[in-house]
Parts: structure tokens; C-alpha cells; sequence
């Protein structure tokens, strides 16, 4: 199999480029249930999309409650999947981008939007080079040797039901492949994650206090605001970033809160709040960090907290691995927060971990090599992708090592290049992954 000429190079990357554009138009952030949109109006209008650009080059097309949906190519052997998200975290309604999070514009060779990176890029790369290959197979007169599927989910960034219920529905587990949604080389592991919802009807010393910051449990709050019973309004500003890597952002509830209690406002409810969830990034002071050799220390995420009328409700995003269960972190943030407190479970996610020698991972860590000239070994992360509900994958791509694309922060980008570098990468592996098959 011969890579393509630059001139077939150059359509393949217009082309990944507009079915981008495309999807990243669609403002596939959560909004309420409609009939046929489980989960808004936007992530069904996306998944219609994919699903119908598939089906259009000849992919048979399934759906599962228009929760979910796959496009497959082949006839006979092993399942090889490619699981991505049209979903994407809420982009503020733009405020403080550069540009307008749904307008997918290009500049200067960047093309900016949310999405753009997390996760809709994988989708129209998978596109197109599944479809290529398939081509490219036909006219030589041969037989893929496995099935490709690309598998579209659209409630990635709220709690996977999507694919939970793709697996109580006992659809088929994929062999091999991978999903397009971290970084490479590759990531073998991801921590477990924990949604939590904690509620309090009455926080003591917070009566007179509003508080309103943060958007979703995942990310790191840019914004927080306070108004006091004196009518004195307080704000802080922070930097987004990904929930499962606070330490890269600046949580503007936590600057906010420490403020408070600083100036005497708030209480003991909100000193509480202040010194378990505020002053560090791993949970220690509510009993939650218990680090282990291959995931570290537990990460803490207070992603939004809101209180008024003295009731207080906040998200968190919690990531841990080995050393501490599911179980144990709810009971331990429980008991630190008290019975004042309730703490629901809204998304519990268990850790992955494939082993450094299975031959998928060596196959696709084989053909980044092979593109990118770079010998570092897999690692492991505390985000977590569809590969924790699919056992025999491993997240890989899209991100090159050394670039920043601002994935759930503010002007979230990739440039045109390195769409093209990263796909050169993923056709590399999918030929990686048909070869093992046969």
C-alpha cells in the first residue's frame, strides 16, 4: 500500500478540512432533551451529519436510541474500532475568544472553534482515510481483512451514557483499533473519574450570600461571582483548562471562595469549602489523594458552585487511580464535608490500563515512529476517552507532542499543518491495524 501523492495529499487534507469546518459549525454543546435528541438539538444534528456523509461513501449505518451511531466498512473478520465525540464543553458563549467558537474560521492557517480538536477532528479524519483505504483496496481488487468501525458518540463530555449504553446493548466489542481523542504517541492508561454532585439545603453563615461560577464539572472555572447581603459585588477571573488537568488552569471559584473567607464572609460553611476543595489540587485535605506508581496523586476539580438562600449545590471532577476505589472516594469526601451534605454520583468511570506489550499499542506506537521520527513511550492520563468502556483500545491522537490547542478553554485551535501531520499518523496506523489483522 503506497502513501498518496502530494496532490492527492492536498485534496485528502481540503477535504478532512470542510467536513471539519462542518461539524465544528454545529453547536453540539448539551442542552435540554428534545424527541429524537436525547441530548440537544445540536448533537443530533451533528451525528445526522457524520453518519450521513458515511453513508453517502458507502458505509452501512447503524444508530442506537439517536444516542449513539456507527458507520462500518468490511464484510468478514475481527472488529477494528475508531470511537469519537461530536460533543463538545460549553465555550462560555464566547466570551473572551478571539473568535466566535462556532464560526470555524481559519487564520493565518489555524483554524479555531470549538471542538475543533476535542473531538470532531477525529471524526473527519476517520472519514476520510477509512473510506480512502477502502477505495484503494477495491480498485486493487482485494478484501479488507477486518471490519472498520467508526463509532459516533455525542454524550462523551458529560458522563459516556452514550457508550455505556452502546455496551449494556451488548453490541459488538471491537478486537482492536483505537480512539482518536488524547495525544500521541499513544496513552495506555487513563485515571478513574468520578462526576460528583454534592448539595447542601442549608450551608452555615451563607444565608446572604449568591455565588454563581463555573460551567461543568470538567472544566476549570474562568469566572466567579459573589454578591453580598450589603449589596457589594465581588468577582474573580481565572484561565480554563481541562478538568482532569487543573494544575494547568487557574480556578476562579476557588479564588473567589478563598477571598471570601479572607474578608470574614461566608461563614463556617464556606471556610469548609475553602480549605477541603480550594487550597489544593488533590483532594488531601478531604482524605481523596492516595497516589500509586503508575497514575500518581488523585485530581480535584471543583467545577461550579452555586449558593443562594444559604442552599448550596457544586460540581466535582475527581480522577484517581489504583491506590483508592469509587466506593471509598465518596465516602471519604462525604465524611470530610459532613452531614450537612449530600454527595450523588452522577458519572463514574472505572480506570484503563492496557499493558505495555499488547500488540495493538506496539502496532500503532510502531507507525507513529515510522511518521514521526520520535521514540517516546506510551503513557498514561488523567482524562479519560471511550477506550475505558472498549478494553482492547488505547487512546491515540491527535494532539502532537509540543502544541497547545486549548481543548476545553478559551480559543480552542489546531493548525492546518498539524491536522495534516496527525493525519499522516492515523493513516500509518490504520494500516497498522488492517495488516494485524489479516
Amino acid at each position: 500500500m503506497q502513501s498518496p501523492c502530494r496532490t492527492d495529499k492536498q485534496q485528502r487534507d481540503q477535504r478532512i478540512l470542510d467536513l471539519l469546518r462542518s461539524l465544528v459549525r454545529i453547536n453540539t454543546e448539551h442542552t435540554a432533551p428534545e424527541p429524537g435528541a436525547p441530548y440537544g438539538k445540536g448533537c443530533a444534528v451533528a451525528l445526522d451529519l457524520a453518519l450521513a456523509e458515511c453513508e453517502r461513501r458507502g458505509f452501512a449505518v447503524t444508530r442506537l436510541d439517536e444516542r449513539i451511531g456507527w458507520a462500518e466498512i468490511g464484510k468478514k473478520g475481527p472488529l477494528a474500532a475508531f470511537p469519537v465525540h461530536l460533543d463538545v464543553v460549553p465555550a462560555s458563549g464566547g466570551k473572551g475568544w478571539s473568535h466566535d467558537p462556532y464560526a470555524a474560521e481559519v487564520v493565518d492557517g489555524v483554524l479555531y472553534g470549538r471542538g475543533c480538536m476535542d473531538n470532531k477532528v477525529g471524526a473527519a479524519v476517520m472519514i476520510e482515510l477509512i473510506d480512502a483505504l477502502a477505495q484503494e483496496l477495491d480498485a486493487a481488487g482485494r478484501e479488507l481483512p477486518c471490519r472498520l468501525r467508526i463509532i459516533f458518540g455525542t454524550d462523551e463530555e458529560t458522563g459516556m451514557a452514550d457508550l455505556a449504553a452502546y455496551v449494556a446493548a451488548g453490541c459488538e466489542q471491537p478486537a482492536l483499533g483505537f480512539v482518536p481523542d488524547a495525544a500521541f504517541p499513544a496513552v495506555r492508561g487513563e485515571k478513574a473519574r468520578l462526576h460528583l454532585v454534592c448539595a447542601c439545603d442549608l450551608l452555615d453563615g451563607c444565608d446572604g450570600l449568591r455565588f454563581i461560577g463555573g460551567t461543568a464539572a470538567n472544566v476549570v472555572p474562568d469566572s466567579a461571582r459573589a454578591e453580598l447581603a450589603c449589596g457589594r459585588v465581588l468577582e474573580a477571573s481565572g484561565r480554563s483548562a481541562h478538568g482532569s488537568t487543573p494544575e494547568k488552569g487557574e480556578n476562579a471559584i476557588a479564588k473567589l471562595v478563598t477571598r471570601l473567607v479572607a474578608e470574614g464572609v461566608g461563614g463556617v460553611g464556606l471556610a469548609a469549602l475553602d480549605r477541603l476543595l480550594c487550597r489544593d489540587l488533590h483532594g488531601t485535605a478531604a482524605g481523596i489523594d492516595v497516589p500509586d506508581e503508575t497514575f500518581g496523586h488523585t485530581s480535584l476539580n471543583l467545577g461550579v458552585l452555586n449558593i443562594e438562600g444559604g442552599r448550596a449545590r457544586m460540581e466535582l471532577d475527581v480522577r484517581f487511580g489504583l491506590g483508592i476505589d469509587a466506593e471509598e472516594v465518596v465516602s471519604r469526601l462525604g465524611k470530610a464535608l459532613g452531614n450537612a451534605w449530600s454527595v450523588e454520583v452522577a458519572m463514574a468511570k472505572p480506570a484503563h490500563l492496557v499493558p505495555d506489550d499488547d500488540p495493538c499499542l506496539q502496532a500503532l506506537l510502531a507507525a507513529y515512529r515510522r511518521v514521526a521520527d520520535d521514540a517516546e513511550p506510551p503513557s498514561v492520563m488523567a482524562g479519560g476517552t471511550y477506550a475505558s468502556y472498549l478494553p482492547a483500545l488505547v487512546a491515540f491522537g491527535p494532539k502532537l507532542p509540543g502544541t497547545h490547542t486549548g481543548a476545553h478553554g478559551i480559543d480552542e485551535h489546531v493548525s492546518l499543518a498539524n491536522i495534516s501531520r496527525a493525519t499522516d499518523v492515523y493513516e500509518e496506523a490504520l494500516r497498522a491495524i488492517v495488516a494485524l489483522a489479516e
